[in-house]
């Protein structure tokens, strides 16, 4: 991909680092792009640090800008040559390029509602954070008249071309090219980080390509390790975005494309079908957006470039069908039960009379899980309880400020963990896990808590009604979730016998839910093929 000439503080070589592993990573994807987009061709990146909080700028536009703010620190420069060769018809330049990367500073949450602005941005941001309840249920109502209303989503006329791969030459390496959202902790990003693993086992290397502003705190898992990983900084020069993907054809022969989230990728893909129709699309999808219409309305737009369409939950596989019409021969369900259920054993709490209730959240702290909404069930709970009742809230991610304040309101009847305690140990410990949030697919933690023995209280949102013991599904709109999520749970302390009939009502759908195809055999066999 890139020899590096020159090497001063980054580390890439192997010499002193004044970067840790993160930043390394980050560094090494930024060359990974220009020496793609490049050809022969060799840069100087000098290496910039920014505060706390900041996000990488790696491969946008102004990055051959060889000026920064007053608050960036050089940390280093590297001079790396390119080994790409492409037929392309471009001749590299002579001479160096200079690029001024930046790394950004060490990773900090914060949240889309905090970085909103004018009059307007202020007011929202104001009404969010001073009442997040009242807040969630104008957000519900909106989504009720969306949902109600639909959507017509127009799809892109297809590539009527036949010609086949002969009219590109390309490398000899077999690889598979994936688009993801970013490099965090995410249910559709783990899901990701083990299709990049199921591709390694098959042979391919994997070459990576995110498209969101972060810090990416996942770019150092093992997963990762001899993939080719580029986090893009958008917007690029229109000229590179062409010269990138050109080099990454030349040089790799790609067999196929996987689609987890990442709309640069889905908006190019008319391109590549233009110029290489013989490569297969796949896209996973997760979670159906009603407000905004997400990924699953882009990849219905875009159908007409995808081969398949992976689906996680009988609801996807229903509104890409029954809604929008797609090929039933072009939608595969297949689910992700036991994905990370591998490390939780079965038993869970025994829910002994005499120890404190334990009612537990597993999640990212963020607005579509809505921990806010946990902790205002937990004060009701709290409030109005049979018997002695304890909260475990486990996770991390832009509301933790948040979180933290209205713990503190509960005391010490709430108890917070973190990435320090294994999240085996919460379901261990729990007799009741809460999803609060107000839009899902199916969510892993509710496999998880099968696996464990512990019964969940869910919103009815997306799936969730697939696995879920029907009582135990409360409405999406936060007053009402409350009220309804409070009863259930009042109802498990006093009667065990009735929660172990819920607990066996969800175990009977998990097994159920077992009998399906699962993601992981069906990736692997479609992997497989693609060798051929």
């Amino acid at each position: 991909m890139f020899e590096v000439l020159d090497d001063s503080g980054v580390g890439l070589s192997g010499g002193e680092a004044l970067l840790d592993g993160r930043e390394r990573r980050l560094v090494e994807g930024a060359a990974n792009f220009y020496a793609l987009a490049g050809p022969g061709q060799t840069f100087r990146l000098t290496v910039l640090r920014g505060p706390a909080g900041t996000m990488p700028a790696l491969t946008d536009e102004d990055r051959t800008t060889i000026e920064w703010e007053d608050d960036r620190e050089v940390v280093g420069s590297l001079v790396v040559r390119s080994l790409v060769h492409t037929t392309a018809d471009h001749s590299p330049s002579d001479g160096l390029v200079d690029i001024a990367i930046d790394i950004g500073g060490a990773p900090q949450s914060v949240t889309a509602y905090h970085q909103l602005t004018g009059v307007l941005g202020k007011a929202r941001k104001a009404v969010r954070f001073l009442a997040p309840v009242q807040f969630d249920a104008l957000r519900q109502f909106r989504t009720d008249m969306v949902e109600r209303k639909g959507r017509d989503v127009p799809r892109k006329a297809p590539v009527r071309l036949t010609r086949g791969a002969e009219a590109t030459p390309h490398g000899d390496t077999p690889a598979i090219l994936f688009g993801l959202h970013w490099l965090e902790l995410g249910g559709a990003e783990r899901w990701a980080i083990d299709t990049i693993r199921l591709a390694k086992e098959a042979g391919f290397t994997p070459i990576v390509v995110t498209d969101r502003d972060s810090a990416h705190e996942w770019i150092t898992r093992p997963e990762l390790d001899g993939a080719v990983v580029v986090p893009l900084t958008l917007p690029l020069d229109p000229k590179q975005e062409s010269a990138f993907l050109n080099g990454l054809l030349s040089m790799y022969d790609v067999r196929g494309i996987h689609l987890h989230h990442c709309t640069w990728l889905y908006d190019k893909l008319p391109w590549i079908k233009s110029i290489r129709p013989d490569i297969p699309v796949v896209d996973s999808l997760h979670v159906l957006e009603w407000r905004t219409g997400g990924f699953v309305d882009i990849s219905v737009r875009l159908s007409n470039m995808v081969d398949q369409h992976h689906v996680i939950s009988p609801q996807l596989r229903d509104y890409l069908i029954g809604k929008h019409g797609l090929d039933a021969d072009k939608v595969v369900f297949a689910t992700l039960a036991g994905l990370t259920t591998g490390g939780i054993a079965a038993g869970g709490s025994d829910a002994v009379e005499n120890n404190p209730f334990t009612v537990a959240f597993v999640g990212r702290f963020t607005q579509q899980k809505r921990p806010y909404l946990f902790l205002q069930l937990a004060a009701e709970l709290k409030k109005n309880s049979p018997r002695e009742v304890r909260f475990i809230i486990h996770g991390h991610g832009e509301l933790a400020a948040e979180v933290n304040s209205l713990r503190a309101r509960l005391g010490d009847v709430v108890e917070l963990r973190g990435a320090d305690h294994a999240v085996s140990d919460t379901f261990r410990d729990a007799d009741v896990l809460v999803v609060s949030s107000d839009n899902e697919g199916l969510t892993l933690t509710s496999f998880e808590a099968t696996a464990a023995g512990v019964p969940v209280v869910s919103a009815d949102v997306g799936s969730q009604s697939s696995l879920i013991a029907d009582d135990l599904l409360c409405p999406r709109h936060p007053y009402a979730f409350v009220q309804a999520a409070a009863a259930r749970i009042r109802t498990m302390m006093t009667s065990p016998d009735q929660r172990k009939t819920w607990l066996d009502e969800q175990a009977a759908k998990a097994e159920a839910f077992a009998k399906l195809p699962r993601a992981e055999d069906w990736t692997r066999d479609l992997y497989q093929g693609w060798l051929k």
